[in-house]
């Protein structure tokens, strides 16, 4: 019986996965990657406007493993959820945005808890290619030969989304915009995070008024018993003269590059920086978004998460690293987003499953939902990204002000 086809076994592609697993809806997941640990997955993710959607579609056993997922347990009992933005030369507050309840998630650990229990539902190393949308099915043809025939298809395949080219052929490609990013997560000792955690015990960003350059930083993972050091996430930005900016050629090159930048930051932030030891991966993040259209649709092809709504970094909180795009890295906002995709399908095919409703007019719906919501997102996110590194901040730019419930969905 063909069912749905969800392509990409990321967060989102696995949440709906998971969610119409609990549902009884039959489903396969199609991933390009030959399997869960071939690439990296990123740091970490901050869930808050979302959370009672995922409460809502998913079993209680796995929102208590989600949970478990957070990158610091005992300071998120008390996590005030503020979104602090700071000088970087001196660590004074700039603005303090309160986002309501949040967990903070490893996002590996995230993954790891979605993939619970799917292993018959995902096939790996399948190449999407091409998608032929039919009466009442579509079909997928896979770069190995292999085809999969389905009621829908629902792509949740990233940045350079397959399933996007097929939907949007001559405007499916992603904008660079004119600044660039270096990541790193780095093992601390409980001497250099200190006077970071006093900033804030989870997460902080931060703009060097003299020179553009932005930060944003992350905890990751806290000194154990068996692990003395904490793992803390460093990111630094700043905007691109020239397409002729300096390239890197190796690891040596972009951690050299990072520790530049640093060089103007307060102590605390510039030492634990410069303390950061050769050979640690650091990774180039491409700022690209998508100016979103409009796309013919009968019903049987549709696309989530950054598949629908590629966006730049300063609405973000974690990295797609490698090629892919970086997104609301300031104000946390995309995991949350991709998830309200995420809900809207589950919600509407239910009812295509059990109620016989007409799957046309299902997915037209939530292609109609999303839209309004990603219209505006990608210019506020284009917006917050500006604004990141032009200082001083507007107190009503979309970099600083409240995380919330987006009214159309309210």
């Amino acid at each position: 019986m063909p069912g749905i086809i969800i392509v990409g076994a990321g967060i989102v592609g696995l949440t709906l996965g998971q969610a119409f697993k609990s549902q009884k809806i039959p489903f396969t997941i199609l991933e390009r990657d030959a399997s869960a640990d071939v690439r990296e997955q990123g740091w970490a993710i901050t869930l808050h406007w979302a959370l009672p959607l995922l409460e809502e579609m998913l079993p209680q056993r796995l929102i208590a493993q989600i949970e478990k997922c957070q990158v610091n347990t005992e300071v998120a009992e008390d996590d005030p959820g503020d979104f602090k933005l700071i000088n970087l030369e001196d660590c004074s507050e700039i603005s303090n945005t309160p986002s309501g309840k949040r967990w903070r998630v490893n996002r590996g650990k995230l993954r790891l808890a979605l993939l619970d229990g799917l292993d018959d539902s995902i096939r790996w190393n399948q190449h999407v290619e091409g998608v032929e949308q039919l009466q009442d099915h579509a079909k997928v043809q896979c770069l190995d030969g292999s085809s999969h025939i389905a009621h829908v298809v629902i792509g949740t395949d990233g940045s350079k989304s397959a399933i996007r080219r097929f939907l949007c052929p001559e405007k499916h490609a992603v904008t660079p915009l004119p600044y660039r990013m270096l990541g790193v997560g780095s093992h601390l000792t409980e001497d250099q995070v200190a006077p970071i955690r006093s900033i804030d015990r989870l997460l902080f960003q931060g703009i060097e008024p003299k020179t553009g350059n932005f930060l944003y930083c992350s905890f990751l993972e806290a000194a154990t018993k068996e692990t003395a050091s904490h793992v803390v996430q460093f990111n630094v930005s700043w905007p691109q003269p020239s397409s002729k900016d300096e390239m890197f050629s190796d690891n040596t090159s972009r951690l050299a590059a990072l520790k530049l930048r640093a060089r103007g930051f307060a102590p605390c932030l510039r030492n634990a920086i410069e303390s950061i030891v050769e050979g640690t991966p650091v990774t180039e993040i491409g700022l690209v978004d998508w100016e979103f259209v409009h796309w013919d649709n009968p019903g049987r092809v549709t696309l989530a998460g950054d598949a629908a709504h590629p966006m730049t970094m300063c609405k973000k909180t974690f990295f797609m690293i490698m090629s892919r795009c970086l997104r609301y890295l300031v104000r946390g906002e995309a995991a949350n987003h991709g998830i309200q995709d995420a809900y809207d399908l589950w919600k509407n095919l239910k009812l295509v499953c059990y109620s016989g409703d007409n799957m046309r007019d299902a997915i037209q719906d939530c292609e109609s939902k999303m839209t309004k919501r990603a219209v505006d997102a990608i210019l506020l996110s284009r917006q917050a990204c500006e604004d990141a590194h032009h200082y001083p901040v507007d107190k009503s730019s979309p970099l600083v002000t409240a995380r919330r419930l987006p009214p159309q969905c309210a």
